[in-house]
């Protein structure tokens, strides 16, 4: 069996952090942009592709965070990042073949996200919830949320 690599990024303008959800995600779920490595790209190639390619947004700088191997539903090896994009081009053109929807998010927004231990049941008002602790992409909002902090505590 194969493996293949997974682009994750968790796009960022600064102050805002990018989370989209797929049609086949639970209700009010949001997660980081994530794509398949297509054969001989990198992953920057890969990252700077994708988000083009589901929010129209071009990436300015990549730092590689960490991986994770995930072996649903086939096996796949995941690799985050954080990917930086220009504050004054953050207009949103989500493709929706790929994306139901993808949204910026403050830091109140991730922060209140981040306190929701359970997904929604049916019938409960919608929340935006994030993906559990064990995801590449929680990790990657987590730091996300503590380099906010920093910079904030750092002015």
């Amino acid at each position: 069996m194969s493996m293949s690599a997974v682009a994750v990024a968790l796009v960022s303008d600064g102050s805002r952090c990018l989370l989209g959800r797929q049609p086949s995600f639970p209700r009010g779920l949001y997660s980081a942009l994530a794509g398949f490595c297509d054969m001989g790209e990198t992953l920057e190639e890969a990252l700077c592709r994708e988000v083009a390619e589901e929010v129209g947004l071009e990436i300015q700088s990549i730092s590689y965070s960490s991986s994770q191997h995930w072996p649903f539903p086939h096996s796949s090896f995941m690799l985050g990042c954080h990917a930086l994009v220009s504050p004054t081009h953050t207009q949103l053109s989500v493709d929706n073949s790929e994306l139901e929807d993808a949204r910026w998010f403050t830091m109140d927004e991730i922060t209140r996200a981040l306190q929701v231990k359970a997904p929604p049941r049916r019938g409960d008002p919608p929340i935006i919830w994030l993906p559990p602790k064990h995801a590449l992409a929680n990790r990657l909002i987590r730091e996300w949320v503590e380099q906010q902090r920093q910079s904030e505590g750092g002015e």
